[in-house]
Parts: structure tokens; C-alpha cells; sequence
């Protein structure tokens, strides 16, 4: 079973918070090395950074979603790859400084709980190697979708940010 990007096309949603002197800018990308049909992520996405933004920002940040039903055999999908590949798309001043691994399972997914807590600690080893941290989602180990959890991570990577 091989990881199906869901994203084919760049989002950027720019957001304003009250209390805040800085906007932030949230953009969901197309996978990277997945092998799959479709654009080539690290050429889309390097593209709409050099056409966008040209000034220094003051802070970077990732969110890697990561399927843990994925293959965990497949070389394509190993997060050195995809963090590798953002990491070369991204202008000297917009390298982020905080990445965060962020484990999800697809609906439907079919795995035991020992597997899935394998796999995200699995997960967790490929993230520490890029210098990244892996975000326990929530109890269940795993991004559960909802938006509350999506607040909570997003407000951890903010905090680490110093933002």
C-alpha cells in the first residue's frame, strides 16, 4: 500500500491574529517522493516560494503529516527524503527552524494497536535523525482529525516558534 497524496495543487492561507504583530502564512504542498502521478512537489512547491516570497520571514515552521498505514519498506517515504526535499526548496531565509512530524492514519486503515505504536515509534526515529520532533498527536498515538487536536498542534509549533 503506498502513500496517496492528498494534495496535488499549493493552499497558502495567510492568517491574522488578534494580538499579534506578524501574520502567519499556512500552506499545504504536494507530497514529495512518493512516486505517485501528479505534479512534482519539490518543482511546485519551490516555484510558488521563489515567486511569493522574496523577502526574509521571520520564522519557519513544518507540520509533516505522515501516514503510518503506509509502507513503512518503501524508500520513497522515508522522512529524510521529504524533509530532505522541503529542505531544497526552501530560500536561505525561509529554512525552517522547527519541524514537527505529525503521525496520521487513514480512515479505513486496518492496523493493531502494537503495529501503529511500532510504527510511530518508528516514526519518531526517522524524525530525531533530521532534527525534527515527532508530535503525539493524541492519546490514540495518531492525528485524529479533529479540529481541536489540529488547534493544539498548530499552537505547539507557534510556541516553539516563539511566536
Amino acid at each position: 500500500m503506498g502513500q496517496k497524496p492528498g494534495t496535488t495543487e499549493i493552499h497558502a492561507e495567510r492568517c491574522r491574529f488578534d494580538g499579534m504583530k506578524n501574520d502567519i502564512v499556512i500552506v499545504d504542498t504536494p507530497s514529495f517522493d512518493t512516486n505517485e502521478e501528479g505534479p512534482d512537489g519539490e518543482t511546485e512547491v519551490k516555484k510558488w516560494m521563489d515567486s511569493n516570497y522574496t523577502k526574509p520571514c521571520k520564522a519557519a515552521g513544518v507540520l509533516y503529516m505522515h501516514n503510518v498505514a503506509s509502507n513503512p519498506d518503501d524508500p520513497g517515504l522515508k522522512v529524510s527524503n521529504h524533509l530532505g526535499a522541503f529542505r531544497r526548496t526552501c530560500r536561505p531565509k525561509l529554512i525552517p527552524r522547527v519541524i514537527q512530524v505529525v503521525p496520521t492514519l487513514d480512515h479505513g486503515a486496518r492496523l493493531l494497536q502494537e503495529k501503529i505504536i511500532t510504527r510511530v515509534t518508528h516514526l519518531g526515529l526517522q524524525a530525531n535523525d533530521e532534527g525534527a520532533q515527532l508530535c503525539n498527536a493524541s492519546a490514540g498515538y495518531t492525528f485524529d482529525g479533529q479540529p481541536g487536536t489540529a488547534w493544539d498542534i498548530i499552537q505547539g509549533l507557534l510556541s516553539r516558534l516563539n511566536l
